[in-house]
């Protein structure tokens, strides 16, 4: 009773603050001022839109925009970003050639499937599915040959919309799939890629007759963080066991969602697990919006606890991400009715572990009403800051660019697969400043016409240093980052060594000592640490049950006195994943030789 009294008096010492005269300051809220469009070289885009793509596509560090078309009679258009003015390339695809034939574009999506390093553009339409191969930003239509194709179904039907839900590293294999849906269609496809060429495997992976009449809503979460990603649509969650999928929902206390158009996936209170948020689409629905918490793997409806006192309405949009560089993921929710703000959720903590949310939109610049159908946070222009984009008939576009001016610290990351996916899409970046953590996941394509924020992003609020970042990328090699320095992004690499070594101590130890791994068994990474009592060349081996050689950890290299360690991420000589199964490390320095068994299980 006394902790509801509490969160009571909070909430309402929250909108006082949103009434007076001082709120800025109070809240310590950034503001966002609509950019003219011409000024950026957004040009005129007179057609019907529903939504957009952005990613940075020929990786100059800039992120650039798709700006989708619905169902009108022009063409979507493709801005290539160079240091925050854009430019329109649509001339350089067969955009207009598809879009002539199709009567609708429905999702697009930015993703370098052949690991090329450039992004390649996916898409759906209302009667086909198209992959154009970038190269230095010329597109061609590789669809048929690389077998990214779908069918009609079967039956007297005059409707099979496709739409993509999404690409993933779903079996671990270093390059990115593809989920989608289509209407009539009990099945879904899942398209495993191998080396560019594209094979539906939904029935294998278990995804047949499982989510018809929300198909078009599939996004990519990894949400018990075991490593591979798992599935989940407007109302059903299925978990990813070694490629073969099965549905969770009710399992995880998801049973009773409906209504959920859209939605995410992630870590509000800062807990280290991901929660999530649904928004209706119609106030006909019937049906609310939502928060659930994820309380040890089960979802809880804490809606009334955390102040969302949102009505259903015509919700056409939505984007996540920490507007206010305060360390708490905000809620931008676009609605398309004349008269209507859109909505700014900000998270804000009220007490120890109680997060509420309030709507700030009209005291932060959010202005423009009309029709606009989508929304975005990304950051444009590259000062850390998240802005915000809506494809609007009406205006073309709206950007609303965020000015900051709270005195936050931020920091961002731009991370770059080697042995996984070039994308690096499936990694979880988990950032610690003082007693506080934050996570991120990184995907391709967030639900339904939407993929935004292609760049990992975290406010620090008034820290003003980071502890340690740890990257835990997509085939499972954990990169921890030290002295990282903020309010600028850092191009991360993902390392290609099959170990990283760190001296633990310079005082020379009394003997020479191979200790046992830890954790033991593991997957994927392992921890090894040894002693010297004087400099000596050592070599150090991983070698399978038979005694072959798997990988060299150290060959032959001198190191000094003291206790050392080294991360083995499961990796043979080749950079591939080993097998489950008992493996041998053998050190070797000097005179002293040791081996020890470890149990690698997947």
């Amino acid at each position: 009773m006394v902790k509801l009294v509490l969160k009571f008096i909070a909430l309402n010492t929250l909108y006082f603050c949103l009434a007076s005269a001082n709120f800025l300051s109070a809240q310590d809220l950034t503001a966002f001022e609509v950019i003219d469009n011409e000024s950026v070289g957004l040009t005129v885009t007179p057609y019907e839109k529903y939504g957009m793509a952005v990613a940075d596509i020929d990786r100059n560090g800039y992120p650039d925009i798709f700006c989708l078309r619905w169902k009108s009679p022009s063409y979507s258009r493709i801005f290539v970003n160079n240091q925050g003015i854009f430019q329109d390339i649509t001339d350089q695809s067969p955009l207009e050639s598809i879009e002539e034939v199709e009567t609708g574009t429905r999702t697009c999506l930015w993703v370098d499937y052949d690991n090329d390093g450039d992004r390649d553009l996916s898409m759906s339409t209302d009667t086909g599915l198209f992959l154009l191969r970038n190269d230095n930003n010329i597109f061609t239509d590789v669809s048929d040959e690389v077998g990214f194709v779908g069918q009609k179904p079967p039956g007297f039907i005059s409707s099979w919309v496709f739409s993509l839900g999404g690409w993933a590293d779903y079996d671990l294999d270093g390059d990115l799939d593809c989920v989608v849906g289509q209407e009539n269609n009990d099945n879904l496809y899942l398209f495993r890629n191998d080396d560019g060429v594209f094979t539906n495997v939904a029935t294998e992976a278990g995804l047949d007759g499982t989510v018809l009449a929300e198909s078009s809503k599939l996004t990519w979460i990894d949400i018990d963080q075991d490593g591979d990603p798992d599935l989940y649509s407007a109302y059903n969650v299925f978990r990813n066991d070694d490629g073969v999928f099965t549905n969770i929902t009710e399992q995880i206390g998801l049973g009773a969602l409906k209504e959920s158009v859209w939605r995410e996936f992630f870590d509000y209170d800062n807990d280290s697990d991901f929660d999530f948020f649904k928004a209706v689409s119609s106030p006909e629905s019937g049906e609310t919006n939502e928060i659930w918490q994820n309380q040890d793997g089960v979802f809880v409806n804490v809606t009334a606890d955390v102040g969302l006192t949102l009505s259903a309405d015509r919700y056409r949009g939505m984007t996540i991400g920490d507007c206010d560089n305060d360390g708490d993921q905000d809620i931008f929710l676009q609605l398309n009715i004349d008269a209507s703000l859109d909505i700014l959720l900000v998270n804000d903590v009220v007490a120890p572990g109680d997060h509420v949310f309030a709507d700030v939109a009209s005291f932060v610049g959010i202005t423009k009403t009309g029709d606009r159908k989508g929304a975005i946070f990304f950051d444009y222009n590259r000062d850390g800051w998240l802005d915000i984009y809506l494809p609007s008939a009406e205006h073309n576009h709206i950007l609303y660019k965020n000015l900051g001016g709270n005195g936050a610290n931020w920091v961002g990351f731009i991370l770059e697969g080697t042995v996984s996916n070039r994308d690096a899409v499936g990694s979880l970046v988990t950032l610690y400043t003082g007693e506080k953590k934050q996570i991120r996941y990184t995907v391709c394509g967030n639900g339904f016409v939407r993929q935004d924020n292609p760049w990992v992003h975290f406010g620090l609020g008034y820290d003003t240093s980071i502890d340690s970042v740890v990257i835990r990328w997509p085939l499972g090699y954990k990169q921890v980052l030290t002295d990282v320095a903020i309010n600028q992004y850092h191009e991360i690499e993902e390392p290609t060594e099959t170990s990283v070594e760190t001296q633990q101590g310079k005082s020379a130890p009394l003997t020479f000592q191979l200790e046992q791994n830890y954790p033991n068994p593991f997957n994927p990474t392992t921890t090894i640490r040894y002693s010297l009592v004087a400099p000596e060349k050592v070599t150090l081996k991983i070698l399978n049950i038979q005694g072959v050689e798997i990988t060299s950890l150290i060959d032959g290299e001198v190191r000094s006195e003291g206790l050392h360690q080294l991360v083995w991420n499961g990796n043979d000589k080749s950079g591939q994943l080993v097998p489950s199964g008992i493996y041998i490390y053998h050190l070797q320095a000097g005179e002293f030789s040791d081996l020890k068994k470890m149990m690698f299980i997947k």
